[in-house]
């Protein structure tokens, strides 16, 4: 495997290690697999930085008040949000500043818990490239060897930082889940990640509510929606768009073919009638624009 080859001899000894893990053959078949996976999550990860405008780093101070996400090399997720500035101040030496945490595991690991998150957390050193980070009154107290680090440009703001890590989050714990199913045989293993079903058991373990809770509130958002549209009104979806109502005019009779059979067939008149039309944010063409074309379309280019 020309990939594997190329990358440093730690990852390599790493992700063979990993492919020792799973259950999709043996540990020479797993491999390729396992290196895909790997290649597939560090993209996910360099795509979001880039379009977040998050900044790479080799190291990060203990006392860099700014926040960070951090890839570990099993795959794991650390983000870290910018120091409480309301705590700090009453912060002495002895008591570093604290700030919020969040851990996602791969799948493979059954040492740690698949997402947790705290508040007041601490590091306990800098963080330093292929070095493992240690955290202070935390769930998880020390990761594996980190593989990226990164932060912002000067001047962004505690609120802007913490509105891209969690963008960052959502993304990439999503995106890794669903990346995760190549490394399983077991369907149960690595469940759909976009059914509904998934979407508030994922929303509730992150906003630490219920699922029936979390649900009630999805399902209101969704008819509230809905209610706008069958009003006429333009409803903003956020940062994904709107959505609204328009008229698709009347349409005449005509003869089509059966794209099966070509054998002629009368297609009837159709009214005008109102349909939904869905207008994408900018920000959302802006990010869409940077998907390579091979997600969407899996055999381009073979």
């Amino acid at each position: 495997m020309e990939q594997f080859e190329q990358l440093p001899e730690r990852i390599q000894r790493h992700l063979e290690s990993v492919a020792q893990q799973t259950d999709i053959g043996s540990a020479e078949e797993a491999l390729p697999v396992v290196v895909e996976n790997w290649l597939e999550k560090t993209h996910l990860f360099n795509e979001q930085i880039e379009s977040l405008h998050m900044t790479r780093e080799e190291l990060f101070s203990q006392a860099d008040p700014r926040g960070a996400l951090v890839l570990t090399y099993s795959g794991s997720l650390i983000v870290l949000g910018p120091v409480d500035l309301g705590r700090a101040a009453a912060n002495s030496p002895e008591h570093p500043p604290t700030r919020s945490f969040e851990y996602a595991s791969i799948a493979l690991r059954t040492d740690v818990p698949e997402l947790t998150a705290a508040d007041s957390v601490q590091l306990a050193g800098d963080l330093q490239k292929d070095s493992v980070a240690v955290f202070s009154d935390a769930p998880i107290k020390q990761s594996s060897e980190i593989l990226f680090i990164a932060s912002f440009p000067e001047g962004v703001k505690a609120p802007d930082q913490i509105e891209r890590l969690r963008q960052a989050s959502i993304f990439l714990t999503n995106s890794f889940v669903h990346a995760n199913r190549t490394l399983t045989t077991s369907p149960e293993a690595a469940p759909d990640r976009f059914t509904l079903r998934s979407i508030v058991q994922y929303v509730a373990a992150r906003n630490e509510t219920t699922q029936a809770q979390t649900k009630s509130i999805i399902d209101d958002y969704l008819m509230t929606i809905e209610t706008g549209l069958m009003i006429g009104e333009r409803v903003s979806l956020g940062l994904l768009g709107t959505v609204e109502l328009h008229v698709r005019p009347a349409q005449k009779a005509r003869v089509g073919r059966n794209p099966a059979t070509g054998e002629e067939l009368l297609i009837p008149a159709k009214p005008e009638q109102a349909v939904p039309r869905f207008k994408a944010a900018s920000r959302l063409r802006e990010r869409a624009s940077l998907v390579p074309v091979e997600r969407i379309q899996p055999d381009t280019g073979k």
